[in-house]
């Protein structure tokens, strides 16, 4: 499997719902650890988002504009994360709202990235959002999140083809 298979908007929309929906399972079976989850996905959301874009400047030498605007966006969604991971850290907010918040920042910089890249990344931005909303209020929400994922990915695979 060469880089450009790997790194398709299918392989990467797969692998950011599946890390999310894993999300939402370990902020309803343990709340008190969720706020690290978040903060490590947002790191890892970045790569996943910033890594096509510098693939295709290595490979092509072209496109340096949009490299660098991904990149200043998701450094700036990881500063915002880190902002509230300290305000977590001198105990001006708790476990929960730590991952809330952190959880709402991820999904607002996948939606404003997704209005560049794609409904793909707009539709990542709106199930984190929805997923923070579950994790605030609802106790049972892992099933319809998981039917939502699967039928995402559904679409997602019919439209690569």
């Amino acid at each position: 499997m060469n880089q450009q298979t790997l790194l398709s908007t299918h392989n990467l929309f797969m692998s950011r719902l599946l890390l999310s929906l894993l999300g939402a399972y370990i902020a309803h079976a343990y709340r008190h650890v969720s706020h690290d989850y978040w903060l490590l996905m947002m790191f890892l959301f970045s790569v996943i988002a910033v890594a096509p874009s510098y693939y295709q400047f290595r490979q092509k030498g072209d496109n340096f504009k949009a490299f660098v605007r991904n990149l200043l966006h998701w450094s700036g969604g990881l500063c915002a994360a880190l902002v509230v991971y300290a305000y977590h850290g001198s105990g001006r907010i708790f476990h929960e709202e730590a991952g809330l918040i952190v959880l709402l920042i991820l999904a607002l910089t996948s939606y404003l990235d997704g209005i560049q890249s794609g409904w793909r990344c707009m539709f990542i931005g709106l199930f984190l959002g929805l997923t923070a909303v579950c994790v605030a209020y609802f106790d049972s929400y892992i099933q319809p999140l998981a039917a939502l994922a699967i039928a995402a990915i559904t679409v997602s695979y019919q439209s690569k083809l």
